[in-house]
């Protein structure tokens, strides 16, 4: 008997599976398109808005050939995939209660001060009021963030009571009981990708991370392998273990950020999902690891194999302006640059066109408005090629005044 899949949402990892694996597919996914729907051994149109019709619809599909493990790339949808394992009876694969105490931040804070790990102090609150206590009481500046959001979405960096009092009424205006207020704390900030199968935690990927200035906290680069020293790497790694162990984590994968301040290390967020954006492709090329075949091992209970990797290190530069202005670029030489000493083809994407307004790195509404990802084999040919790869697409701005209304686009923070 062929083993059996399932997908919850996220095109992606399907794709992968297909492409590497001889493993059927069951992709369910809401409003499916004809492509969707092709892509799958077994398309599955669900609402995943009723979890109740979800379960039905997959416990019957189970109990004609059965499924092996549920995975998903989509945080919202892994405790679905939790309450799936435990209604299927699977072997492996995460928890509904693992998933949401990593998806609620203040629960992962709690479980990991619990198992001695050390995190940024913070304060859960209900109200503006008991928000401008906490901020005092933590001591300004503090971030303000939703306890369900992951990387910087919704974050608020407040410098004074009066700011932490409306961040904290905003994110309640959004229809949440609760914020969370946290220390802010400073220091080099660290990605680490993982995959904990049987209780043993594997880490496959540690990048370091630049951010550029409050409040916004834009990540405006990044470099793989992360340069640190033999006991600072030693310590995140038994970190990393404990944390997963704190939040109940197993037969799963995790993206974990730490920050290292002048006191050690500090603990982030846990997002029980494959890292966003480029990560993936960076994860791959430089290690030789697929996130999403990995992901789906891990729910099947064992580890996969890496491929051969194809490149040694690799570097990002978020697109990030110190000003304001319509920004010009040439858009001709996006996959067609010249002179390149690696291989390894570059990603170069935009998330404007020339023409279009943008603001600074540091306002409310500006952060990245594009990206570069590089790999190669060694960290100077790699600032050789960005260097080219700048020249060559002439990113300038126009001298002209920009309306901050004009900008008309989600906050990005990241690659």
């Amino acid at each position: 008997m062929s083993t059996r899949v399932l997908v919850l949402g996220g095109r992606r990892t399907v794709q992968r599976l297909q492409e590497a694996t001889d493993y059927d597919v069951v992709f369910a996914e809401e409003n499916m398109t004809l492509e969707q729907i092709m892509l799958a051994d077994y398309p599955l149109e669900v609402d995943f808005g009723d979890w109740a019709s979800v379960v039905a619809q997959v416990a019957a599909i189970h109990a004609q050939q059965p499924v092996h493990a549920v995975v998903t790339g989509v945080e919202r949808l892994v405790p679905l995939a939790g309450r799936l394992r435990k209604e299927l009876g699977l072997a492996h694969g995460i928890t509904e209660q693992s998933a949401r105490d990593c998806i609620d931040k203040a629960a992962t804070h709690r479980l990991l001060t619990d198992a001695g790990v050390p995190v940024p102090r913070t304060r859960t609150v209900s109200g503006p009021q008991e928000g401008g206590e906490a901020a005092e009481e933590l001591g300004l500046p503090v971030v303000v963030k939703p306890r369900d959001a992951s990387s910087a979405a919704g974050l608020a960096y407040c410098a004074t009571r009066a700011e932490a009092e409306d961040a904290v009424a905003s994110i309640l205006a959004a229809g949440r009981e609760s914020a969370l207020l946290e220390e802010y704390v400073q220091g080099p900030e660290f990605g680490v990708f993982a995959a904990r199968t049987g209780g043993i935690t594997s880490i496959l990927w540690v990048v370091e991370g630049e951010v550029g200035p409050p409040p916004t906290f834009v990540k405006v680069g990044g470099h793989f392998p992360a340069r640190l020293a033999k006991d600072d790497r030693a310590e995140l790694d038994r970190l990393v273990a404990l944390s997963l162990e704190a939040v109940g984590l197993d037969d799963w994968v995790a993206a974990l950020q730490f920050t290292l301040t002048a006191d050690g290390w500090r603990a982030g967020e846990i997002n029980p999902r494959v890292p966003g954006g480029q990560a993936v492709e960076m994860i791959r090329a430089t290690t030789g690891w697929e996130p999403s075949l990995v992901a789906t091992e891990a729910a099947l209970g064992r580890y996969g194999e890496p491929q051969a990797a194809d490149a040694a290190c690799g570097l990002y530069r978020s697109i990030v302006f110190e000003e304001a202005g319509r920004i010009d670029y040439d858009a001709s030489a996006v996959g067609s640059f010249q002179g390149l000493e690696s291989p390894h083809p570059p990603f170069v994407e935009f998330d404007v066109a020339p023409g279009e307004s943008v603001l600074p790195v540091g306002h409310p509404r500006g952060g990245a408005f594009g990206r570069i990802v590089l790999a190669g084999q060694s960290p100077e040919e790699l600032a050789r090629d960005l260097e080219r790869v700048t020249a060559q697409l002439a990113v300038r701005l126009a001298d002209q005044p920009v309306a901050e209304a004009s900008v008309d686009r989600a906050h990005t923070s990241c690659c």
